[in-house]
């Protein structure tokens, strides 16, 4: 009668404790399940944000690529002028050519300082608003797999078992906030990627237009050397 009793006692332990490992390896499975669907979001998003920036640096060069060749065509216009001028003797033709020569220079730097400042703008708001958020978004998911045995080293699961689920309890409900929180967070912050870009389009096109300008006036300097000859 007393082994039966105590088999019995036996069988209830065991299915006890196996009761209680099935609820942490339920556990498990559900930081699992949550942390790759919320990587595979994050990834999604990785890729939103690749493309936006892409195709705003593409605006970026057809505006420089816009510039270029204007400022190229002009040059050359303005060499056929040097060449075609009458009444100048060839000591002035050739200072004009060099004075042509020193403010091309200047002119190619105007569309360096364009490209650069377009690029550096554009720049910071590619690399620190979106990426620094995403990055720690995914390491925080990435904890979450080993959140059971984190938890589990740090309590006495024979003896205070239930504060061990109540501390997964918690955790489980802050890995379900941060996943759908995350993705209205860094949705916001790729559409923000529109204003910087926006403002910096709008001043590589004043800038552009600024270079153009000072291209013909620093023509137009040169040209009145051609109308006295140089004297």
């Amino acid at each position: 009668m007393f082994v039966k009793f105590f088999l019995v006692i036996a069988l209830l332990q065991a299915v006890c404790a196996q009761q209680r490992f099935e609820v942490l390896v339920e556990f498990g499975t559900n930081f699992s399940t949550l942390a790759i669907d919320t990587q595979n979001e994050i990834n999604e998003l990785y890729h939103f944000n690749a493309d936006m920036v892409r195709e705003f640096n593409r605006e970026l060069l057809l505006e420089l690529g816009r510039m270029v060749p204007e400022m190229r065509e002009a040059d050359s216009s303005f060499q056929q002028q040097i060449a075609a001028a009458d009444g100048i003797d060839d000591e002035c033709r050739e200072y004009v050519e060099e004075l042509r020569e020193l403010f091309l220079l200047f002119q190619n730097w105007d569309i360096q300082d364009c490209a650069y400042y377009a690029h550096v703008e554009l720049a910071d708001d590619s690399v620190n608003r979106f990426l620094p958020y995403a990055i720690t978004f995914l390491s925080e998911n990435t904890r979450s797999i080993s959140q059971v045995v984190e938890s589990f080293s740090r309590n006495n699961a024979v003896a205070e078992f239930d504060a061990l689920v109540e501390e997964l309890d918690v955790e489980w409900e802050y890995y379900q906030t941060l996943a759908v929180s995350f993705g209205d967070f860094l949705f916001d912050e790729i559409l923000a990627h529109a204003d910087v870009a926006d403002r910096v389009y709008l001043d590589l096109v004043e800038c552009r237009e600024t270079a153009v300008r000072l291209q013909q006036s620093d023509q137009e300097y040169i040209l009145s050397y051609l109308d006295s000859n140089c004297e």
